[in-house]
């Protein structure tokens, strides 16, 4: 949820991957209902005190729902015609602590302007175009609504004397559900045309997730997940934002319930009460925000605990409209510029660095509170003048569809062209988008508003609201149903375990050459590796390298593949430091070998458990997400977008737990970081002589080759090509600094090599299937399957060079 360019590739919670297109999360805020605010009396017109009119405010056709033309729009040239003593028939807004109210503006068209702002940001961010901060339009959408929505509230209970829970929640149904169930319907078929069969399943999880408001909960978790973070973006991602306000909405009603029946009917016409519960949640929420962005970023990004703060910031601005309307013209226009610029600095400034939201994002919303407030005024010099710009009123109408739609289709555009977007096409997708929005305001969202029947009833408008939703849900499973996997032709004629059961033995053990998969020109601590040549291995993977069609058959199944990884249950996530004790192999084994380091090194675990099971060894893994074995100070985790502390507190305590264990044999692994290329080997070089401080014989199983694409979606994408998913050597960042700098350090520290390359690829190649097993289940991890089968060339290689 920072910021970057690029086209969809895979997901992660990364906040450049949250933020931007070319990752997995992305994010803009919406829900914006049209109200009433206030304006200072003039000379002629008195202010008005007393009680309001009792009149049905969401249920008139000028209701605050319904938007205001740019006929009706009041500024500096047109005078507001649509409130004040002269117009009874219009409700008067918040009462005031001592009763009094100010002149109201039925329409606000620095709102409006600000809305177009806020999405032209967002769209401009995801795109990758320009302002990588463009995420901050999500918070201004999140304060407008809150100052909408309780403005809302608060005047219906001043007409009415109370609110209607009915009404309100029709009215949201109503304003929210009908374009977004079109836009999920759209998106579905599209996904079934264009999205990989193997991603149908999850893309329809989250198109049912967004049609009942909580793709949020889901999105956090994902971001969490540091093995499967890799995926493809989701069409759906920027539906949490709408998540986040549902769910702040379905409580906030009920809260002003509950407080106008705790402090009594004395008491109810004041909103005292009802701002201490603001401020007690804009700090609350605030403080949750700033504890949890640098420990959980993902959560702290979509969860609505962490946003509620913003939106109760703008319902507090609602509750101090009728003041703010008194403010004098000069202050109140200094404060809509201040709050704009902040906004457009941050939008500027924030970037994929940004660690967000956290109490950076108080910049873009109190900039936001800041054009809100001063606006309440009217000043004739203040932002309005640029914010009521008839292009800045054309776009902020159509600003919610705008953002419905703009995800989708810079999503699933690449996926229908098969090429990643360019400048002209990402404009053109914008453009696609801006036409599809209008084209929804005008024969969706704008319609159904305003129809009189839906008002009147609101049993009508939560039926509907309900109904379209379960429309969205229903057609997203059709999807899911309908979109099969391919099946792949024949079984392949030679499996994986018929060669590995022609080499199974000790087999040669044999230096690799110079020349040999790592490259001519390979650095010198790279050939010192050793590694266990089968004739039979490099044969199939030779013949697996002219696949035409997918075999069937496949070990794992590609419906399988993306998961098969989780064998290992003391695996430690990235938002934990404790490291879990298990015991694998053979329990009672007189040996003891420790398995350590990253997800590349928990790659080895289906293996490590197979050789240990069949030499007697006791095998006890320690492995983390993203935490490298290599001491590296302040290194960051791109996942999380700060310095990974959790890394740092699970590796010490995993070398104490090793110095007790005394183990005989360290095997570690690890991705080649370019961190590597900021400390040098000696972080490699450090690590690996305290391991062997404590007695034990140490390997490193050097990096596997890295595909740089998902390799299942890619099957499952071409299944009568297979060699489209073939991966070059020469890419495979075999060749890359890194990968030879934490090799050297090994080596430097007393570490043994393993080279595993032969066991995946030919010196020029590396197949994606290998007789009938899938070889990676993502980008760069090995399948389980894939691991398990290579135990009987890894543990000849272990037992070489371990003794």
């Amino acid at each position: 949820m920072a910021a970057g360019g690029g086209t969809p590739t895979a997901p992660g919670p990364r906040a450049s991957d949250q933020r931007s297109l070319g990752t997995t999360f992305a994010y803009p805020g919406l829900l914006y209902p049209r109200v009433t605010d206030a304006r200072p009396p003039t000379p002629a017109a008195p202010v008005d005190t007393g009680p309001a009119p009792a009149v049905p405010v969401a249920d008139t056709p000028d209701s605050p729902d319904q938007p205001a033309g740019p006929d009706r729009t009041a500024g500096p040239d047109r005078p507001d015609r649509t409130a004040g003593p002269d117009r009874p028939d219009r409700p008067d807004g918040l009462d005031t602590a001592d009763g009094s109210a100010g002149r109201l503006r039925k329409f606000r068209p620095d709102i409006e302007g600000l809305r177009a702002v806020a999405v032209v940001l967002v769209v401009l961010g995801h795109s990758g175009l320009a302002l990588p901060g463009g995420f901050v339009g999500v918070d201004v959408f999140f304060v407008i609504s809150g100052f909408l929505i309780t403005r809302q509230l608060i005047t219906e209970r001043s007409a009415r004397g109370r609110i209607s829970l009915a009404g309100f929640y029709a009215r949201r149904a109503r304003r929210i559900v009908p374009a977004a169930t079109v836009v999920i319907v759209a998106t579905m078929l599209g996904a079934w045309r264009w999205v990989s069969p193997l991603r149908i399943h999850s893309t329809g999880v989250d198109a049912a997730l967004s049609a009942v408001s909580a793709i949020n909960m889901r999105l956090a978790q994902a971001g969490t997940d540091y093995l499967r973070a890799e995926g493809p973006p989701s069409p759906f991602q920027h539906f949490w934002s709408l998540a986040v306000e549902e769910q702040f909405y379905a409580v906030w009603p009920l809260l002003l319930v509950v407080t106008a029946a705790l402090v009594g009917p004395a008491r109810r016409r004041s909103t005292g009460p009802v701002a201490v519960l603001l401020l007690v949640v804009v700090a609350a929420s605030l403080t949750l925000s700033a504890v949890l962005t640098p420990r959980s970023a993902p959560w702290a990004y979509f969860g609505s605990h962490t946003r509620a703060w913003e939106l109760a910031l703008g319902a507090l601005v609602a509750l101090g409209a009728p003041r703010l309307g008194r403010l004098r013209p000069a202050l109140s226009a200094q404060l809509t510029w201040l709050g704009l610029a902040g906004i457009l600095v941050a939008a500027c400034v924030f970037g994929e660095d940004t660690l967000y939201p956290g109490l950076v994002a108080v910049l873009p919303v109190a900039g936001s509170a800041l054009v809100i407030a001063g606006g309440c005024a009217a000043p004739r010099r203040g932002a309005e003048l640029l914010l009521r710009r008839r292009p800045c009123q054309l776009v902020g109408r159509v600003s919610y569809s705008w953002y419905l739609w703009h995800w989708p289709v810079l999503v699933l555009w690449p996926l229908a062209s098969g090429e990643p977007l360019r400048t002209g096409e990402k404009i053109a997708a914008i453009a696609l988008s801006l036409v599809l929005a209008v084209l929804t305001y005008h024969l969706v969202e704008n319609p159904i508003r305003r129809r009189p029947v839906l008002a009147r009833r609101p049993a009508l408008g939560l039926g509907l609201g309900l109904a379209s939703s379960g429309v969205a849900v229903v057609v997203a499973l059709l999807v899911v149903q309908a979109a099969a996997l391919p099946t792949g032709g024949p079984t392949a004629t030679t499996s994986l375990a018929a060669a590995v059961g022609a080499s199974v033995g000790p087999g040669p053990v044999s230096a690799v050459s110079p020349d040999g998969p790592a490259g001519p020109g390979a650095d010198p601590a790279v050939t010192g590796a050793v590694t266990v040549r089968s004739a039979a291995l490099t044969r199939l993977i030779e013949q697996s390298l002219d696949l035409g069609d997918l075999p069937g058959g496949l070990r794992p199944s590609l419906e399988q593949a993306p998961n098969d990884y989780r064998s290992n249950r003391c695996y430690t996530s990235i938002t934990s430091g404790t490291p879990t004790d298990c015991v694998y192999g053979d329990p009672r084994g007189r040996r003891t070998v420790v398995l350590f380091g990253d997800s590349h090194a928990n790659q080895w675990f289906n293996a490590m458990n197979e050789v240990s099971r069949r030499n007697g060894w006791r095998l006890v893994p320690y492995t983390k997400g993203g935490c490298p074995p290599a001491d590296y100070p302040n290194f960051v985790l791109e996942t999380l977008k700060r310095v990974y502390t959790e890394c740092n507190t699970w590796r010490a305590d995993v070398l104490g737990r090793i110095r007790a264990l005394s183990p005989d044999l360290v095997v570690i692994g690890s991705e080649a970081r370019t961190e590597a290329m900021r400390v040098g080997p000696g972080g490699m070089t450090k690590v690996v002589r305290d391991l062997r401080s404590t007695g034990a014989k140490v390997v490193l199983i050097e990096d596997t080759p890295y595909p740089g694409f998902d390799v299942p979606d890619c099957l499952a994408r071409n299944p009568t090509n297979v060699r489209r998913c073939i991966v070059r050597v020469a890419g495979a960042k075999l060749t890359e600094p890194q990968r030879a700098i934490e090799i050297r350090g090994a080596a430097a520290g007393g570490a043994m090599l393993v080279d595993p390359v032969p066991w995946l690829c030919t010196k020029n190649e590396c197949p994606p299937i290998i007789g009938d097993t899938i070889v990676y289940y993502d980008k760069s991890h090995i399948t389980g399957t894939y691991s398990t089968a290579l135990a009987s060339y890894l543990g000849p290689a272990l037992v070489r060079l371990a003794g």
